[in-house]
């Protein structure tokens, strides 16, 4: 089994003492990212742009290890307050207006996150054979 590890790329957040992505089998699993700027460095922001950004470097990261959105099968969003979670719903729905498109998603709260963010993103990518 040969294993490909994202480690950095143009515009991708740094600093981190993990891969960004790792992948095999044609199957890329992406780190965790709350609003990070390119440095590393939180960006602080309403829910949505926290979301946004977050969602950005996902994407960023499934680009560098060669994945594309529409491949990311499956995400998980933790949360700092389960109150957002209407607008974590909303702000889905921007991302993916057609839900036969959209990726499955489990969403759940934590004690605290990374840098005192309001939102972090995982992802799983996956091609077909």
């Amino acid at each position: 089994m040969t294993i490909t590890r994202t480690l950095t790329g143009d515009g991708l957040p740094t600093g981190f003492p993990f891969s960004l992505a790792a992948a095999s089998n044609d199957t890329c699993f992406i780190s965790g990212m709350p609003a990070l700027g390119p440095d590393g460095a939180y960006v602080p922001g309403t829910f949505q742009e926290e979301a946004e950004l977050a969602w950005r470097n996902i994407a960023s990261i499934a680009a560098a290890a060669g994945y594309t959105t529409a491949e990311i099968i499956y995400v998980q969003c933790v949360v700092a307050d389960i109150a957002d979670y209407a607008t974590l719903n909303d702000w889905w729905r921007q991302q993916f207006p057609d839900v036969t498109t959209a990726p499955a998603r489990f969403t759940f709260q934590a004690a605290a996150l990374p840098f005192g963010c309001k939102i972090e993103i995982q992802a799983v990518a996956a091609r077909g054979h």
